[in-house]
């Protein structure tokens, strides 16, 4: 293995995994990253042997798990315990991994970074060499890291292509530098900016100002919130036909109304000709409008 490389985003995305985790856990974790170094494809048999694979389907992409794993995430979704092997253990590895990686992929969203979607294909420990569902470059990336619950560590390792890494020593691109230095030796003008006059404002019927009558036909999304409630990822899966989720709302309590995700109103519910509506009680303004989101 050769070290080198660094992952851009690395901290984003192990606090959103560390997040991740603890919910899915819902105890107390610490996901600390080890160094990053290149290796060669050859060398995948040896990363293998020990570990649980999760591949990503289309890209080349994996995750390394020690089979202790299992039975810990077992444990948190489905209440029992699973071992390497065992039936519903691919189903489960291949949840945990979509879950993370759709986590990963907001948080990385939110710093600018795009990540492709992809689906996860699980190989078991005793499967022997390593069979990526796609080709693989001649080396990648290798990330090893270590999840702490309690007393007990958990090894794993990610595989990530070359190009997700920048290298430390040189820039990304060459001719920036250059282009920046002969931006700084060029003088540059400045002016003061200008706009152009506004028109007088028009005040029409009802006191609306003619220039917003132009928004009058724009659309927003009002959404009633019945209720909301937060559950576990393995209350989740439990969920069937039948199954009843009890709401954070007090019978009684007004609905809250929502224009484009900003809470506005609040009401009660009414029937008109076989279909829900909603009453507004109150009008919601100031701080709690700023502050109060749908999402």
């Amino acid at each position: 293995m050769s070290s080198n490389p660094t992952l851009p985003q690395l901290e984003a995305s192990q606090e959103a995994l560390q997040q991740f985790l603890q919910t899915l856990l819902n105890q107390e974790v610490s996901l600390q990253p080890g160094t990053l170094a290149s290796v060669q494809r050859d060398q995948l048999n040896e990363l293998a042997s020990d570990r649980v694979l999760i591949w990503a389907s289309s890209e080349p992409f994996a995750i390394g798990l020690a089979p202790d794993w299992i039975p810990m995430l077992s444990q948190a979704m489905l209440g029992e315990t699973l071992n390497p092997g065992d039936e519903g253990t691919t189903d489960l590895l291949s949840e945990v991994a979509a879950q993370g990686y759709g986590a990963l992929r907001n948080a990385l969203a939110a710093q600018g970074l795009r990540l492709p979607e992809v689906t996860f294909v699980v190989q078991q420990p005793d499967a022997g060499a390593a069979q990526p569902p796609v080709e693989l470059p001649a080396s990648l990336l290798h990330l090893p890291f270590t999840l702490q619950v309690g007393d007990t560590q958990h090894e794993g390792f990610i595989l990530l292509p070359p190009e997700a890494a920048q290298q430390q020593d040189s820039p990304a691109d060459p001719s920036a530098s250059s282009s920046t230095e002969a931006a700084a030796q060029s003088p540059v003008e400045v002016r003061p900016a200008a706009f152009s006059e506004l028109g007088p404002e028009r005040i029409g019927d009802g006191g609306v100002k003619g220039n917003l009558e132009l928004l009058a036909d724009v659309e927003l999304e009002v959404v009633v919130e019945l209720g909301r409630r937060r559950l576990p990822l393995a209350d989740v899966l439990r969920l069937t036909t039948g199954s009843i989720i009890e709401l954070e709302k007090l019978v009684g309590e007004p609905l809250e109304i929502y224009a484009n995700g900003r809470l506005i109103a609040e009401g009660e519910a009414v029937v008109i000709d076989e279909q829900f509506g909603v009453r507004i009680t109150s009008l919601v303004t100031g701080n709690r409008q700023r502050e109060k989101t749908l999402f």
